[in-house]
């Protein structure tokens, strides 16, 4: 059984460049627990060269940059979404798909790749995984962060109702991913994050303390988001 046909590219771009607001709607404490995972992850040489991809309206990239990285690229299917993101001071900012991979930056150029909530999103995820190790250089990692799977129907009605943003997630299985591109690439970790959201700071900051009692493959199944760390074989 499997979740696919995924939503066709050009509705996903044309979803994406709908939203003007972008940062006015992010659930903000689901956006820090991806940055903390992140910067958990990031190479420390503050000249690595780094791939956005998907990288929306840039506030990842942002994040970054203050942090002193210097050679960071973003990438993203919606035109609407990169001019937030060069408006927000960033350079190398980038419109298109997976395809322009090859032929804007070339074989093994990237020491790093993030895709923070992209996959679900894409059209062949598998595909785009492949074209985005042909960028990378050997034995590079790249970070994905997802929704998790069993809530994506939950997550799809509050999008459909307006209590976050509309997406239409697709449900994203790394054990499929990684028996489909285990000649292309090592899953290093599979984990879950973050239990609840949308909750005054101090309700969510005990949650985070029970998280972290919780075993390994309950957060799996049960946290909102899933973070999957993946480096390029060969």
């Amino acid at each position: 059984m499997t979740d696919t046909p995924y939503r066709a590219k050009e509705t996903v771009q044309q979803d994406f460049d709908k939203i003007t607001n972008y940062d006015e709607k992010r659930d903000m404490y689901y956006f820090e627990r991806r940055i903390r995972r992140l910067l958990e992850v990031v190479p420390t040489q503050k000249n690595a060269k780094i791939l956005d991809f998907g990288g929306g309206s840039g506030l990842f990239s942002l994040e970054l940059k203050k942090r002193g990285y210097t050679n960071l690229h973003l990438l993203d299917l919606s035109e609407v979404q990169c001019s937030q993101a060069r408006d927000k001071g960033l350079e190398n900012v980038y419109c298109g798909d997976e395809n322009s991979l090859a032929l804007r930056f070339g074989e093994g150029v990237f020491d790093f790749v993030f895709m923070c909530d992209v996959i679900e999103h894409v059209e062949h995820p598998e595909e785009v995984l492949r074209k985005i190790r042909f960028v990378m250089k050997p034995e590079a990692q790249l970070l994905m962060t997802y929704p998790n799977p069993y809530w994506v129907p939950v997550l799809n009605i509050l999008g459909n109702i307006g209590l976050k943003l509309k997406g239409k997630d697709n449900r994203i299985h790394i054990a499929r991913l990684r028996k489909k591109l285990d000649a292309d690439f090592v899953f290093e970790t599979h984990e879950g994050h973050m239990m609840v959201s949308k909750l005054p700071k101090k309700v969510l900051g005990a949650f985070e303390h029970i998280e972290k009692r919780v075993p390994r493959f309950m957060k799996r199944r049960t946290c909102l988001l899933n973070v999957a760390i993946l480096r390029r074989r060969g």
